[in-house]
């Protein structure tokens, strides 16, 4: 009688074990799975930035930058030096950060730049002030390219997922750079503008040339010129515009009529 209940607590005790170790088993399957679903954050930085952390820990699994890491869900880059910023605004690919920052870009993935990491701003006082307006520039940039700038307070209140209040889209309201009108000729900054008065005698000689082949050039009423703006005007396939003398024309579109081989025409 005595061997039977031993017999019976043995054969219990080894199925309490493999029931333990099934569970075990499935558990550690199930946040393994779990953790190979949940989104990456990656943030590029070589200190420690706790409180990007805390606002990414709900959503996402996070994790910092190394050169052996090949793809994220979305990138965080707490602090931009002058020469990072200048590599990413002239899509120059001199190490392993510029590098993967652009392949993340052409991956669609979200790439976010906190606003208060821009260091060239810690110079405003003393910088001179085209140099300063030219890294207002590199910014405007690195959002046309789809980085977002965002304040880590909006960070860590709304998450990476939505746009900050105080970003500002590439193709919306001008920067104060590109606000600004351009100092001295316009044709000695943009080769590719022309000023009518000064092409011939009369206001319909430039245009005739411009009606050669039977497509008019576009006339242009607004006060300010964008990138946005002559994309769609080459969908439209519109080689000529015609502009206000007084007309400002953005950076970015600046660069754009250049690739472009776009004439404009100050009237």
């Amino acid at each position: 009688m005595n061997t039977e209940a031993l017999d019976r607590a043995a054969i219990v005790e080894a199925v309490t074990q493999e029931v333990m170790k099934r569970l075990e088993a499935a558990s550690a399957h199930e946040a393994s799975t779990r953790a190979a679903a949940a989104k990456q954050a990656v943030i590029l930085a070589t200190e420690p930035v706790p409180d990007v952390e805390r606002a990414l820990a709900p959503s996402y699994q996070v994790q910092y930058y190394e050169e052996a890491l090949r793809d994220c869900d979305v990138l965080i880059i707490p602090k931009v030096c002058i020469q990072l910023l200048a590599n990413l605004a002239n899509a120059i690919s001199a190490g392993a950060r510029e590098r993967f920052v652009m392949t993340m870009l052409l991956k669609g993935k979200a790439v976010i730049v906190l606003e208060e990491g821009l260091q060239y701003r810690k110079y405003k006082a003393s910088a001179p002030v085209l140099l300063y307006k030219q890294y207002d520039g590199y910014v405007d940039k690195l959002k046309s390219f789809g980085i977002r700038v965002m304040k880590e307070s909006e960070l860590q209140m709304n998450g990476p997922e939505h746009p900050a209040a105080s970003e500002s889209s590439a193709y919306g309201k001008p920067s104060e750079q590109a606000m600004a009108p351009v100092e001295g000729d316009a044709s000695d900054a943009l080769p590719l503008i022309h000023s009518e008065h000064a092409a011939c005698s009369s206001d319909s000689c430039s245009l005739s040339a411009a009606n050669e082949g039977g497509r008019k050039p576009e006339v242009w009423t607004r006060k300010v010129l964008t990138e946005a703006e002559l994309k769609k005007l080459v969908l439209q396939r519109k080689t000529e515009i015609v502009i206000d003398r007084n007309c400002i024309i953005t950076p970015l579109a600046q660069d754009y009529l250049r690739m472009q081989r776009m004439q404009v025409h100050r009237r």
